[in-house]
């Protein structure tokens, strides 16, 4: 039986995104993954927007569900026709665990009219062969897996984040860690 799955959030504070979204090495006590995604509809060669919002990990017992499958069973249940061509982009805090990076996998396999772009902020257990299979499984299966850089940071805190009237502020090392991140991605991909 699965879970009974949430329906996307609109947006999150401004204070979860700068907690669960710095690009930090170790992340100590960021324990959830929040996914904020896009749904474009590919039609004529050009894209339409679709749907967008904000995916966190349901971890009560009853739901228990990573942020990745709480968005394909959404998906899945309510957006995904044969017929339509998508394009999904994602940003996360995490890069997905190896039993999400399968399911991924998987539903990529069965539905090639399906495209994902994943933008991760921190890379989950990279040191572990098993995660780095992952990533690379979904690389694989046609997945641009990439780490978020200013850009994609301003853009989340522009789409993502209730509006406080604040301009995005970036933090102290977001641009070393990014270059840090983004070869420690490039040698897992490798």
């Amino acid at each position: 039986m699965n879970p009974q799955i949430r329906n996307p959030m609109k947006a999150m504070d401004p204070g979860t995104f700068y907690f669960q979204f710095k690009n930090l090495w170790e992340a100590n006590n960021r324990n959830e993954t929040w996914l904020c995604f896009t749904v474009q509809v590919i039609k004529h060669h050009s894209t339409v927007s679709w749907e967008r919002g904000v995916f966190q990990n349901q971890v009560d017992l009853e739901t228990h569900c990573h942020a990745e499958r709480c968005f394909l069973s959404w998906f899945c249940e309510d957006i995904l026709s044969p017929n339509t061509d998508y394009q999904v982009t994602w940003y996360t805090s995490w890069s997905p665990c190896p039993e999400c990076a399968r399911e991924v996998a998987k539903f990529l396999a069965r539905h090639n009219n399906v495209m994902l772009t994943i933008y991760t902020a921190r890379l989950y257990y990279s040191q572990y062969p098993n995660y780095q299979q992952g990533l690379r499984r979904l690389s694989e299966e046609g997945v641009s897996v990439e780490i978020m850089d200013y850009e994609d940071f301003k853009y989340c805190r522009e789409n993502f984040v209730y509006d406080d009237g604040k301009p995005f502020k970036p933090w102290k090392g977001l641009k070393t860690n990014f270059r840090f991140l983004k070869r420690r991605l490039q040698e897992i991909l490798e």
